[in-house]
């Protein structure tokens, strides 16, 4: 009668709660809501308060929480980021926490950022990371993370740890969010490939039952049409009767992870949400798993994520009778505690031990060591592919490698032996830029859905097929009008080919479809300067700045228009707004020394481009723009220097190009000089320097002819250079 008892409280507090509407009778959700059939976690734990403060314990329970004195610790809570020069702290003030990060010049504070701590994701046993969400409804990731290591440290988060990192500025995306939390209320069909990660409603605090037993709905219902104990129990999942793949698969949803580096590691298929797998079905019915090939180097790569990648890689997993070696062997998923005693499990295979193995020592002790993990390199973890003990001492400190180290240029393999439809395995090659040369060959030929086509065309983009990209995308939102993605890329990509007219039309769809999107508003701001529509633009750059102003490219774009329209101090407090938010972005800065320079302060404007340079090396227009000013001082060979590395990065540059080519004659080298100025004619037919240095030049040799030739073509395309026209005058006879 116990069962019973409960049934009839839970139908009480479904019913207190409104729950007691048959689904069918019940009107479609509007607005954020929990993915279909999933109820708020706290239902269960009525009816299993035992396994409920149990779970509670675990890492899996406290994955996210709302910040407190216990997990935003805030002694010795300062960190001297030398990599970025900047500063982080966390405080807390009027019970609230706060991160922030300042840098120091000229021995006062600067570029203050300061960020309130709303989530904190991580249950600590290894690390905490602190998320903060925007008005818009996007949630991002603190610089500044914890680590339980040596009693608790403070450090950069991973991927930070490097001069030019995310800032403020990286997503939690929805796939981060599926792990590492519970499920979110958001709108239905907003977490399908193709949208963006918006957070509008409820978020779960931890993970909760449904990820291991399905959703709770059909359970409650249950409960409450005071249905039979086998149709109770049926109603949910159990994964201890599943069959072992299956029970595999309700761990390896979240710990299955190939790599955290660029690969990609799984890509969703098209037809699911990020949120959609059930515990039960095969995980191969919801994405499908990636890894590097074989022989690349990657073979003994050790990840924060690779339990499972590693257990399965060990010989007592593949040799286990039956798939018996499952994650629950050794781990009791509710905990109390959460890892089993592992002798009696490896007693059960290896029932007589050598004498050198100590009485009662667990077998991970020696066969499943401690390891620091290559993408985390603060974190200690269990290395579980059971091994042989080696000698070496596996937790050394190790520092973070650059993106540049971590990039994977291969071939991209499935990670599991199964069918996967070609536009898949082409998508994995050029997803991350890992196998484009190959790849993007197959994915033109095997992209059929409209989010496929998305992915062609912005891997056609990467490789500076601009046209090819446009066609793709068309033929994306043909298949799905509403991917306000591609329209935005669509549009963006329209205006640079010069269609302005369908860019518009695009870029004004993109932004019906999404109009809490702050980057629709930018390109269409950018469009409209192109058009010679200031005003326009200047509407559509303030309203990107006010939906999102804490992305630093709006208050650039911004203040590059405000400085065209000569309204010089909006311009500049809006480029020190985008470089405060973001220190190292390098266009802000050349732009603000642009702005210094044509207001006289020349110093100032250097120090600008300077840090436009440090920032960025192919920052052209900056050194090209720093060279000038060397030349005024007549400090040549630093102005040579500078103009070279910019036609390095910039050869359409044609200014760059030109000056050049002066600092060549005055050295003597003529023909080189001439030949500067031939590649800036080719940048830029009507660029009236480059033609006049040109002419110059071929006088100086004794090569009237083509001097003759290159002034008249000057004189054609700028009939008022007075110049050019008195040289031609004095050539006649």
């Amino acid at each position: 009668m116990r069962l019973r008892f409960w049934l009839g409280l839970l139908a009480l507090l479904m019913a207190a709660c409104g729950g007691d509407a048959p689904p069918e009778q019940a009107s479609a959700p509007s607005g954020p809501a929990l993915p279909e059939g999933y109820v708020e976690a706290a239902v269960c734990r009525d009816c299993h308060i035992e396994i409920w403060n149990s779970y509670q314990t675990t890492g899996m329970g406290r994955s996210l929480q709302l910040p407190s004195a216990e997990n935003v610790p805030t002694d010795n809570a300062r960190y001297e980021h030398q990599a970025s020069e900047r500063t982080y702290a966390v405080i807390e003030r009027g019970g609230e926490f706060f991160q922030q990060r300042w840098q120091v010049e000229g021995g006062q504070k600067t570029n203050l950022v300061e960020k309130r701590i709303d989530y904190v994701m991580g249950s600590g046993n290894a690390a905490r990371t602190y998320l903060h969400a925007k008005p818009n409804g996007e949630i991002i990731q603190l610089p500044l993370g914890w680590y339980s290591e040596n009693g608790g440290t403070w450090a950069m988060s991973p991927g930070y740890d490097h001069p030019a990192h995310y800032g403020f500025q990286r997503l939690i995306a929805y796939d981060c969010m599926f792990c590492h939390n519970g499920y979110p209320e958001i709108e239905r069909g907003g977490d399908l490939p193709g949208k963006p990660p918006v957070y509008r409603g409820k978020i779960a605090e931890g993970i909760d039952c449904q990820r291991c037993h399905g959703p709770g709905m059909p359970h409650v219902e249950a409960l409450q049409r005071n249905a039979s104990e086998e149709e109770v129990r049926a109603s949910v999942v159990n994964p201890a009767r599943l069959e072992p793949q299956r029970q595999l698969d309700v761990c390896f949803q979240c710990h299955l992870e190939t790599t955290s580096r660029p690969l990609p590691n799984l890509l969703h298929r098209f037809d699911r949400g990020v949120f959609s797998f059930v515990a039960g079905e095969a995980l191969d019915d919801y994405s499908y798993a990636f890894d590097h090939a074989s022989g690349q180097g990657w073979e003994d790569k050790f990840e924060i994520n690779h339990s499972a990648y590693r257990l399965l890689q060990s010989e007592c997993f593949v040799q286990s009778a039956e798939g018996a070696l499952t994650c629950t062997a050794c781990h009791d998923p509710h905990g109390a505690p959460l890892t089993k005693p592992q002798a009696p499990v490896c007693g059960s295979c290896h029932e007589s031990l050598p004498a050198s193995h100590p009485a009662q020592q667990d077998c991970a002790t020696c066969h499943m060591p401690q390891r620091r993990t290559d993408d985390v390199v603060h974190a200690v973890m269990t290395d579980h592919k059971i091994q042989r003990p080696a000698g070496g001492n596996f937790v050394a400190p190790k520092r973070e490698r650059t993106p540049a180290e971590i990039a994977y240029r291969g071939p991209v393999e499935p990670y599991r032996p199964q069918e996967i439809p070609e536009q898949y395995v082409a998508l994995a090659q050029v997803a991350q830029g890992s196998n484009v040369a190959a790849g993007l060959p197959r994915l033109q030929g095997a992209a059929e859905s409209a989010e496929a086509l998305y992915e062609l065309g912005s891997a056609l983009e990467a490789a500076g097929r601009t046209d090819a990209a446009i066609q793709a995308w068309e033929r994306a939102l043909a298949a799905r009008p509403d991917l306000a993605l591609a329209r935005r890329r669509l549009g963006a990509a329209l205006a640079k080919s010069g269609d302005f007219a369908r860019s518009e039309e695009v870029l004004l769809s993109a932004a019906e479809l999404a109009p809490d999107d702050s980057r629709v508003r930018k390109e269409l701001g950018i469009l409209y300067a192109r058009m010679g529509k200031p005003g326009a633009a200047l509407q559509a750059l303030e309203q990107a700045r006010r939906l999102d102003p804490d992305l630093p490219e709006n208050h650039n774009n911004l203040g590059k228009l405000l400085l065209e329209g000569g309204r010089a101090e909006e311009a500049a407090a809006a480029f020190r707004e985008a470089i405060r938010l973001q220190p190292d972005l390098a266009a802000a800065h050349a732009n603000l020394g642009n702005l210094l320079a044509a207001q006289g302060d020349l110093s100032a404007a250097e120090r600008s481009w300077k840090r436009a340079i440090a920032h960025d090396p192919d920052a052209a227009e900056a050194r090209f723009n720093y060279a000038a000013v060397l030349t005024q001082r007549e400090a040549w060979g630093e102005a040579k220097r500078q103009l070279e590395a910019a036609v390095k990065a910039q050869p359409d540059l044609a200014p760059a190009q030109t000056l050049l080519g002066n600092l060549l004659e005055i050295e003597g080298r003529v023909e080189l000089a001439i030949e500067r100025y031939r590649l800036a004619i080719q940048a830029d037919p009507r660029f009236s320097d480059a033609r006049w240095s040109l002419a110059a030049a071929l006088l100086d040799q004794g090569r009237t002819q083509e001097a003759r030739q290159a002034l008249e073509e000057l004189l054609r395309l700028d009939p008022n250079h007075a110049e050019a026209r008195q040289a031609l005058e004095a050539m006649r006879p």
